[in-house]
């Protein structure tokens, strides 16, 4: 039998985490409100180079409210890549979930897995790759990011803003 590869994943939240949410109380669906936190470019790269594959994570509830659709979070995710081609690097997974219960768009308004803390999206990536969990984690700017990790059974750790690639290389030293 043939032993397939384990992946150390570090995931990402998105909004918060790897781009400021200074905008619309942090339902970012547009390119022109789209910000790259500081360092966060840096730290993709970084943990690219330590052979970790980058896998988005994000709760966009932003489309069951009808302040933007799917379109635009993949066309945003599509611009997110375009800038990090740039800089030769890359994320290699988005997930995201665009159900809310309170949301006013019926085919989205509803409970659903995929929002975290529940692990859908990890279950989603659990398809894509066979994880190292031991070697993966989880970087988010709300406890519901902490609460997703622990579930997932991977290290999770809370980023309280500042250089996102000062934070990562401190976690993971």
């Amino acid at each position: 039998m043939i032993k397939q590869r384990k992946y150390k994943i570090a995931f990402f939240d998105r909004d918060g985490t790897l781009n400021s949410r200074k905008y619309n109380n942090g339902y970012i669906g547009f390119i022109k409100h789209f910000k790259w936190i500081k360092g966060a470019i840096k730290a993709i790269k970084y943990l690219k180079n330590k052979q970790y594959k980058i896998v988005v994570v994000t709760n966009q509830s932003g489309v069951a409210r009808g302040f933007f659709k799917i379109k635009d979070v993949k066309y945003l995710h599509a611009y997110m890549q375009k800038n990090l081609k740039v800089k030769n690097t890359k994320i290699d997974g988005f997930f995201f979930c665009p159900y809310h219960e309170n949301g006013i768009i019926k085919r989205y308004k509803k409970k659903s897995l995929l929002r975290k803390p529940e692990i859908g999206m990890f279950n989603l990536a659990k398809q894509k790759w066979r994880i190292d969990k031991k070697n993966s984690f989880m970087i988010g700017d709300k406890f519901t990011d902490i609460q997703f990790a622990k579930r997932s059974g991977i290290k999770g750790f809370l980023f309280k803003g500042g250089r996102l690639d000062l934070f990562v290389k401190k976690k993971i030293n």
